[in-house]
This record gives C-alpha cells, sequence and structure tokens, in this order.
C-alpha cells in the first residue's frame, strides 16, 4: 500500500502532536513557524529548543515527557537536516508513541539527511509543511494573492501585475510589499497605488521598459531605457525584463481555453495570461520568432559576449519596437 502523502501548505500550518517544516526558503519557514506556535501558545506550554546537529541522545524524550510546570510542551528542533545518529534513532522511536499534549515541530532545510524521518512521519500520517522555495512567478503571485485574501484585501489585475514586476523576482521583498500594502493603504489596490510605493525600483522599470517595447511605442520605450541607464540600472536585468515578456507572449500564442486552464498548463497566473494574450494579439509569428532571437544575442551581450552592454539593450529595445509594428 502506498504511503499518504501528508504535505501541507504554510497556510494550512497548525500544531500536532508531531508536525515538520520541509524546506529553506525563509519566508515560508517563518510564517508556517509563527503559525503553529501562536496556535500552540493558546494552551500556555512548556517551551523548549534545540538543534538536532548537536543533539545528545535522550533529550527529546527527556524534553517531551510530562513535567510538573505545565501539562502541554511546544518543542522546536531546528536543523533536523543536519540530524545526529542520536537524534534519528531518537525521533524514530518517538513517532511510535508520541505525547499527544506536546507539540513537536521539526524544522527541516531539505537534502537526504533525515529521509528515514520524512518517511515515517507520513508513513503515521503526521503532517508536513512544504516550505520548499516558490521558484516561478506564478507560484509567488498565487503567494501574494493568499495575502491579499487572507486580510480581505482586494488587488485589481493591473495592481497585481505592478506589483510582480516590481518586487515579483524575490519572495522576501514581494512578501515585505504585501505587508506595506495592507497595512498602509485602504480601498482596492491599483496599479497607481502600487506605484507610489515600488515604481522607483529597478524591476518596475524594466517592466515598464518591456510593456512599452512590445507594444511598438518607440519613444516611450527609449526613453524609459534611457532614463534608467543613466541612474545607474544594469544592462542584463534590463534585457531580461523584456525577455521575460516576449516569452510569456510565445507561450500563449496559438492557445486556447481559459486564462484559468492555460494558467495551470504553462505555470502561469492567471492575470499573466490574459495580459500575454492581449499583447500578442499585435504580433505576427515571424516577428516574433526574431524578436526571440535577438533577445538571445542581447542576453549573450550584456553578459560578456559584447563590447558595449548599453548597446546591445538599446539596440535590442529598438529592435522589439521595429518587429512589433510589423503586420
Amino acid at each position: 500500500m502506498a504511503v499518504k502523502k501528508t504535505l501541507i501548505p504554510w497556510s494550512s500550518a497548525k500544531p500536532a502532536p508531531v508536525v515538520m517544516i520541509s524546506g529553506n526558503e525563509p519566508v515560508l519557514i517563518r510564517m508556517a513557524k509563527d503559525r503553529i506556535v501562536a496556535a500552540a501558545r493558546k494552551s500556555d506550554p512548556e517551551e523548549i529548543e534545540f538543534d538536532a546537529a548537536g543533539y545528545q541522545g535522550g533529550e527529546l524524550l527527556m524534553a517531551a515527557s510530562p513535567s510538573l510546570f505545565s501539562s502541554s510542551k511546544l518543542i522546536v528542533v531546528d536543523s533536523v537536516e543536519k540530524c545526529s545518529e542520536a537524534f534519528l534513532a531518537d525521533a524514530l522511536a518517538y513517532l511510535d508513541e508520541p505525547n499527544d499534549d506536546a507539540v513537536v515541530l521539526l524544522l527541516h532545510g531539505g537534502g537526504n539527511r533525515g529521509a528515514k524521518l520524512v518517511k515515517k512521519i507520513e508513513a503515521n500520517g503526521f503532517p508536513r509543511v512544504d516550505a520548499a522555495p516558490l521558484k516561478n512567478e506564478s507560484d509567488r503571485a498565487k503567494f501574494a494573492q493568499g495575502r491579499f485574501k487572507a486580510a480581505k484585501r482586494q488587488i485589481d489585475e493591473s495592481g497585481m501585475a505592478a506589483l510582480m514586476s516590481a518586487l515579483g523576482a524575490d519572495l522576501s521583498e514581494l512578501n515585505a510589499g504585501v505587508d506595506q500594502l495592507i497595512e498602509d493603504t485602504g480601498g482596492i489596490i491599483t496599479s497607481q497605488i502600487v506605484d507610489q510605493y515600488y515604481g522607483g525600483r529597478v524591476e518596475a522599470t524594466g517592466f515598464k521598459v518591456a510593456d512599452a517595447a512590445v507594444g511598438g511605442d518607440a519613444k516611450s520605450a527609449l526613453s524609459l531605457l534611457r532614463h534608467a541607464l543613466s541612474t545607474g540600472s544594469d544592462p542584463v536585468p534590463l534585457v531580461a525584463a523584456v525577455a521575460m515578456k516576449l516569452r510569456s507572449m510565445a507561450k500563449v500564442q496559438g492557445f486556447s481555453g481559459s486564462s484559468g486552464e492555460l494558467a495551470s498548463e504553462l505555470k502561469m497566473a492567471p492575470w499573466q495570461v490574459d495580459r500575454a494574450r492581449r499583447e500578442v494579439r499585435r504580433w505576427n509569428e515571424v516577428a516574433l520568432g526574431q524578436s526571440l532571437i535577438a533577445a538571445a544575442e542581447a542576453d549573450e551581450a550584456v553578459k560578456g559576449g559584447g563590447r558595449d552592454p548599453v548597446y546591445a539593450v538599446e539596440w535590442f529595445v529598438s529592435e522589439v519596437c521595429r518587429l512589433a509594428r510589423q503586420r
């Protein structure tokens, strides 16, 4: 019989006699841990912390045993991915007879160390919280949307696009940005509101250049680009922003179906699919293919393959604007 998978998202994390947070994304680890600890503290437990790497035999059983100080326990064990043999043996034994009045929270940062423990946690039906890094923009956008929804706040499509353009590459920055928008603004969060806070970031500038370029607006695209370069922006992320937009357009070209269906298949957020579809309608297939070739050439040039990175990014943006106007 196959082992039942017990992996759950950070937003569903809650206390259990044994619960493991698996992964090394600091934001997700912190948020999952905060949820579990806050809920466990409602019973006023005795709190104990130790590191699995420096563990001495018997510590877990001693920590989890009932005491005179409190009927409940909250035990947080860090660095399980580096655990000692003594900890692994004690933890495996503890899973057979856990104390129901204790919450043992195990933090496992990934890797093969402790694999037996992970398998036994799943086999015994204890929860394991997924804290693996969110590798694509679609997953980070879903994270942000979930945060806004949990706070009973609404962000419109243009606002989410602006937020992801400015902060979407880094989950910690995105999470901090969501917190600030929730705390400092009221009503529906729009692109204008997001731009007030984050419109000056390099990432945001790059995506504004990309928007103008794929729309064929050479004057605006080159003006934004030259301003970005004059204020110290690196050509590499500027090329990357335009190339990312072109790749999104290429992904949706020729596909039919709802944005929700395509989003799942293409690993994009529904709003990204809708935006890419609107933009690609103005392009023909040949021009889009040529623009992707130009993107590869520019990427190589700005990363050391060319003599002048500034010239390379200006040529690339001009070329995309020219191709966008072909019908």
